[in-house]
């Protein structure tokens, strides 16, 4: 490979990335050929600034001078450096090319309501290239998909609030209040109230409704907040301003999180103050330079959030701190704790993602205990009866399998393990014939019986009853494996006609008879099914059961049942066995499930 093409090579990929930077590419700062200071887009005087003349020489220059900053930054990807400069050359000298790159910035660490914000700022203030306008207009309206709204009501009028420990002014607002989509924490703030706090989900394009109450302070004391040196800086109580400092005000009775906010890194780490009732609690914070700025984003969002110790709030939280090493612990019920040791160096910008593991054990996760209702209907399938009838059938002999159906009704109490017990009932149907099977006819008066053939028509009707256990796992796709047992009482109907020799040698037929045997059995029935959930409260799944039966009587034919023997006179069939002592099947099916949760 040739040198050029190695160049080419490796300065591709930032090529592509620089270019997809902003919907034009990055725009880049004009330098006129005099060496004066980029100008604002052309004709387009900026409505930052008052009077174009006050703006210094100086000052322009040093504007120019954060936008290059920045306009490297962006080249590096450091996008949090890059748009710190251009926020502050908009701030010196507001041109079109630092606002648009300020909105690329913005979009990229995604603070997608600022950049929304940025970009119809463009707009709005700056005369912008009609192919840049569109490409912009392109920007806002993938952006308004990815931003809501919140919409406040109940607060008192001078609340002060907060977002994910983001500023948002005072209640009622003087423009919508809009965030990223996703999960958010609002905390309301007002001198004399308790803090009001809600978790909120906002989805992109729609509007989140937060409800407050705001309950006024029944235990309450005073806190001071003193700067050491005398500073007028910013108070931070609970992540909401409150005023300069000397402050004082009322708050709730308990520990609240102060520090002070001054001009550029100027400030104080997160200071607990213990605020007691009926007293003046005093708090003395030195502001001093902060060399280092953190975000902590917590996954839950609403995670309690400490720093070095000090409980700092809910959720996201951003702000300055010291150089040097700090110990962040993250807690959120349900979740175990997570502790994480950083050191920030002097300049460093970081962004900390902390997601929780999930405590399986903990008792938020544990399902609520709740009464189930099952219906169930299948296919069964029995491979024979068994018994005299079943084990006489030989060559020449047909016998089929035994099919019908099955009813099953459960009435489960299911623990929040998923491990239920319960109760059943049902209705078992299945039919069996054999024919061309080996038999014996007795004549009446006579001592020897006649051998022939012939043919049962076998029909086991019963209902059954019992106890039952099972698992229940899963919501998605549930499983639930399961067991009954109990008694089946029913009747084993076997309706007969045979093929006999008389005495003579002549062949006769005899007309159908009809015995009912009773029958009881002892079952099991263990099941395995699979399903899906809907409407809430439903499942619907397929299974497959198995069925045993232990025999704990003999329902055998009935040998008083005469018949025609022909010439031979009347005659009476053996007391067959018609049932095994045990009987398999297995019946594959649908369950309908209904839980009361």
């Amino acid at each position: 490979m040739n040198p050029f093409a190695r160049q080419a090579q490796r300065f591709l990929p930032l090529v592509l990335a620089f270019a997809v930077a902003t919907p034009a590419g990055i725009a880049e700062a004009q330098e006129p050929k005099d060496g004066t200071a980029p100008k604002p887009a052309p004709e387009a005087p900026s409505p930052d600034v008052e009077d174009e003349q006050e703006v210094s020489a100086e000052t322009k220059e040093e504007a120019k001078e954060r936008f290059k900053r920045g306009l490297q930054l962006l080249r590096e990807e450091a996008w949090a450096p890059a748009l710190a400069e251009f926020l502050r050359s908009r701030e010196l000298y507001p041109t079109r090319v630092a606002t648009n790159n300020a909105a690329v910035a913005l979009r990229k660490l995604q603070r997608y309501d600022e950049a929304l914000d940025m970009y119809e700022t463009l707009l709005r203030d700056f005369d912008v290239p009609e192919g840049d306008r569109a490409a912009a207009q392109e920007q806002i309206a993938e952006l308004r998909k990815r931003v809501g709204t919140v919409d406040i009501t109940g607060a008192e009028p001078g609340t002060a609030i907060v977002i994910s420990s983001v500023d948002k002014g005072e209640y009622p607002p003087v423009k919508p209040i809009r965030v990223p989509a996703g999960d958010h924490v609002v905390r309301l703030f007002k001198e004399g109230y308790e803090p009001f706090e809600a978790r909120i989900d906002v989805a992109g394009g729609e509007l989140a409704r937060v409800e407050a109450t705001m309950v006024k302070l029944t235990a309450s004391g005073r806190l001071r907040v003193v700067e050491q040196s005398g500073k007028a800086v910013t108070v931070l109580v609970d992540n909401v301003a409150v005023g300069l400092t000397p402050w004082e005000g009322t708050l709730g009775v308990g520990d609240h999180v102060v520090r002070l906010v001054g001009q550029g890194k100027v400030g104080s780490q997160p200071a607990r103050a213990n605020v007691k009732g009926q007293g003046l609690t005093t708090l003395k914070l030195l502001a001093e330079p902060l060399e280092a700025q953190l975000r902590i984003d917590p996954t839950p969002p609403g995670a309690t959030v400490f720093i070095d110790g000090v409980e700092v709030g809910n959720g996201v939280w951003l702000g300055r701190l010291k150089q040097g090493k700090h110990d962040i612990l993250v807690k959120a019920d349900g979740f175990l704790d997570t502790t994480e040791s950083i050191r920030l160096p002097t300049g460093e910008r970081r962004r900390l993602e902390i997601e929780l593991e999930r405590d399986e054990d903990a008792p938020m996760w544990r399902k609520p205990s709740r009464w189930v209702l099952d219906g169930s209907v299948g296919f069964v399938v029995m491979p024979t009866f068994g018994g005299d009838v079943a084990d006489s059938c030989a060559d020449g002999c047909n016998s089929g399998v035994g099919l019908g159906g099955m009813l099953m009704a459960q009435a489960n109490y299911e623990l929040g393990s998923g491990l239920g017990f319960g109760i059943e009932a049902g209705y078992l149907l299945a039919n069996q014939s054999v024919n061309g099977r080996s038999a014996n006819l007795t004549p009446v008066g006579f001592t020897s019986a006649t051998a022939g053939t012939a043919n049962d028509d076998l029909r086991l009707q019963a209902f059954m009853a019992g106890a039952t256990i099972g698992y229940h796992l899963g919501e998605e796709v549930p499983v639930v494996i399961r067991t009954g047992a109990g008694i089946m009482v029913g009747e084993l109907r076997d309706e007969r006609q045979g093929t006999f020799m008389t005495r003579g040698n002549d062949s006769y037929s005899t007309f159908p008879v009809v015995a009912f045997p009773r029958v009881t059995s002892f079952y099991v029935d263990p099941m395995v099914r699979v399903g899906y959930r809907f409407l809430d409260h439903f499942e619907l799944s397929g299974y497959v059961q198995a069925l045993l039966l232990v025999a704990l009587d003999e329902p055998r034919f009935d040998d008083s049942l005469e018949v025609s023997a022909d010439t031979d006179g009347i005659g009476t069939y053996d007391a067959d066995l018609l049932m095994g002592s045990f009987i398999l099947g297995v019946a594959p099916g649908a369950n309908l499930r209904y839980d009361f949760e």
